[in-house]
């Protein structure tokens, strides 16, 4: 069984774990994948991923989000107190919606991502986060969110094309309803009308937030198949 060796490092404020590649910074073979993961998580959950990603040929690059893991808000919990986690919540993501395309300029000039491949993946709040940088200007050759609240309103939604996105949500999800996903899709479907195939949207049955073992693999499935499509091989 081939390891996936994993570096932390400092991308801007950002603490990070890049999984794949070598020692010496390069990108991956098909080149580079952020992963902005959930609420209350850290980088190192993200770790299964990340290593499915390098045993496909790319470098997986995950986050801590701001006020988490290694920089988790010593009031976390105070924060996020149901009178007070709609706001935080909103502060969060805005805050590090604006890091994103800073931390993408860090990996290119470190040597960690090559122009017109690089990728990002959020869950939940990463799918929030991704999403905001989307709409602050980063620049994404792919991306996929899973289960992750739209934004609202749909107030820019020029930002997103030409931008190969997909949304994953879960029909029996109760926090994020999938309703609120097939709205978004729906308001970004005129504006990708000149490339319909850079815009999907998966909804999967049965499933609620936290997916079963056999539901997320297929998320993963469908996550790789769309790298894959939109990221090309290096030299290809």
């Amino acid at each position: 069984m081939i390891m996936s060796s994993e570096q932390r490092v400092m991308l801007a404020d950002a603490p990070a774990l890049i999984v794949g590649g070598g020692p010496a910074p390069a990108p991956g073979l098909r080149g580079t994948v952020v992963l902005l993961h959930g609420l209350g998580a850290s980088k190192e959950v993200q770790r299964p991923e990340a290593r499915l990603l390098a045993r496909h040929g790319y470098v997986a690059v995950i986050l801590d989000a701001v006020g988490h893991g290694e920089r988790r808000h010593p009031d976390f919990e105070h924060r996020f107190a149901p009178d007070r986690a709609a706001d935080s919540f909103a502060e969060l993501v805005a805050h590090a919606a604006l890091e994103l395309p800073t931390v993408l300029g860090v990996l290119a000039e470190l040597g960690w991502s090559r122009p017109g491949a690089v990728g990002a993946c959020g869950i939940s709040l990463g799918g929030a986060i991704l999403f905001g940088a989307i709409e602050a200007g980063a620049v994404l050759d792919a991306a996929v969110s899973v289960v992750a609240p739209p934004p609202r309103p749909h107030a820019r939604l020029e930002r997103y094309f030409p931008t190969p996105l997909l949304l994953q949500t879960a029909a029996a999800d109760t926090l994020v309803p999938a309703s609120d996903a097939r709205a978004f899709h729906h308001a970004l479907a005129p504006r990708y009308a000149s490339a319909p195939e850079r815009l999907r949207s998966v909804e999967h049955d049965g499933e609620g937030h936290l997916f079963t073992e056999a539901g997320w693999g297929r998320v993963w499935d469908e996550a790789l198949g769309w790298f894959d499509r939109f990221l090309p091989v290096a030299g290809a």
